[in-house]
C-alpha cells in the first residue's frame, strides 16, 4: 500500500543507518492513533528513560564487574570472600534507566563503560560497616549497542504483525476495524519482557529462596511484626523498625524503601550472614525490602 506509516516504519526500523530516537518517535504516532496506550508507554520510557518507580525491562539488565575506588591505586574489583555464587549474582546485576539517545557513540578505549552504584545499595551490601567512598559496576559498551538493536528489533516484530493483520494505514490515518485489531499485535509481538523491579543490585528478582509470600496487611505494624519474627528478627530490632516508621514521611516507591530503611536493611542482613537468623544473607535485602513494600501497598 502507497503511502503506509507501517510499512514506511519497517523501512525506517530495518535501516541500522537510522536514528533510533526517530524509529521510536514514528512508532510511538502509530501506537497512539491505534489507541495503543501501553505500548506508546513503553516507547516514551525508551525515548525519555525510566524514571524512580518504574520498572526497567529485562533487556537493560545485565552482569557488570562490581569494583571500587582506591584513591591511591584507582579502580579495584571487590572480591567477594565466602558469598554464595547466587548473592554474587544477585548484586553483580545492573539496570541502565537512561534515554536510548545517550547511548548512541558511547566509547572507551578499553570497551568498558561504569555505572555508579546508589549508595542505599551501598549501605545495604556492607550491613552498616564501613564501605569505599565510590563503588561502581563496570561493562562491556557493547551493552548499549545491544539495547538498541533490541528494541530496534521489537518495533520490526510489532510493525510485522500489524502487516499481517491487515492493519497498514494509509497517510496517517487508521481505519476503526485496523483499531479494534491493533490490540492483539501487541501480545503476540511479545514487546514486553519481564521487568527487573529496580535499578540496581539489590532487589533485582525474585528467585529461588528470596521468593517469599508474606501476610501483610497494609499499614498494620503488628502483621509486618509478625512475619519478620518468622525470619528470627528479634522484638529490639522490630521495635527500631517502628520507630523509623513513625518518622518516616509518605513512602510510595520501593526505590524510597531502599533509601528510608536502607541502614536497618542493611543491620539485619549483617545478621543473616552471620547466620543468626532463618533466612540466607543473599536472600535477606529482598525479603524485608519486600515486606516493607507489602506494609506500603507498593507493588513487587
Amino acid at each position: 500500500m502507497v503511502n503506509s506509516p507501517v510499512l514506511e516504519l519497517q523501512a525506517l526500523a530495518k535501516n541500522r543507518n537510522s536514528d533510533i530516537v526517530e524509529v521510536l518517535l514514528t512508532a510511538k504516532m502509530i501506537a497512539v492513533k491505534l489507541g495503543l496506550k501501553e505500548l506508546s508507554k513503553w516507547m516514551e520510557y525508551e525515548i525519555d528513560g525510566y524514571t524512580d518507580g518504574i520498572d526497567v525491562p529485562e533487556y537493560r539488565a545485565g552482569q557488570g564487574i562490581i569494583r571500587y575506588h582506591d584513591p591511591y591505586h584507582g579502580w579495584q574489583n571487590l572480591k567477594f570472600a565466602n558469598a554464595s555464587a547466587e548473592f554474587i549474582q544477585t548484586i553483580q546485576e545492573y539496570s541502565i534507566t537512561e534515554s536510548i539517545s545517550s547511548m548512541q557513540g558511547q566509547y572507551q578505549e578499553d570497551g568498558m563503560l561504569r555505572l555508579p552504584i546508589p549508595p542505599h545499595l551501598i549501605e545495604i551490601l556492607f550491613g552498616g560497616q564501613q564501605a569505599p567512598s565510590e563503588m561502581s559496576w563496570f561493562f562491556s559498551v557493547n551493552k548499549l549497542k545491544q539495547i538498541v538493536t533490541t528494541v530496534r528489533n521489537k518495533i520490526i516484530n510489532w510493525s510485522l504483525e500489524l502487516e499481517s493483520k491487515g492493519i497498514l494505514g494509509e497517510g496517517l490515518l487508521f481505519t476503526q476495524n485496523e483499531k479494534d485489531a491493533a490490540p492483539m499485535t501487541v501480545n503476540n509481538t511479545n514487546i514486553f519482557n519481564a521487568a527487573v523491579n529496580n535499578a540496581g543490585a539489590i532487589g533485582a528478582g525474585n528467585t529461588g529462596d528470596i521468593y517469599q509470600k508474606n501476610n501483610i496487611t497494609t499499614g498494620d505494624m503488628s502483621s509486618l511484626a509478625e512475619d519478620l519474627k518468622k525470619h528470627g528478627i528479634n522484638d529490639d530490632d522490630i521495635d527500631e523498625l517502628k520507630q523509623l516508621l513513625m518518622k518516616s514521611p509518605t513512602i510510595s516507591s520501593k526505590v524510597e524503601v531502599e533509601k528510608g530503611f536502607g541502614e536497618w536493611i542493611g543491620k539485619i542482613t549483617g545478621k543473616a550472614f552471620s547466620g543468626a537468623l532463618n533466612i540466607t544473607g543473599a536472600a535477606a535485602p529482598v525479603i524485608l525490602t519486600n515486606a516493607l513494600c507489602d506494609f506500603f501497598n507498593i507493588p513487587v
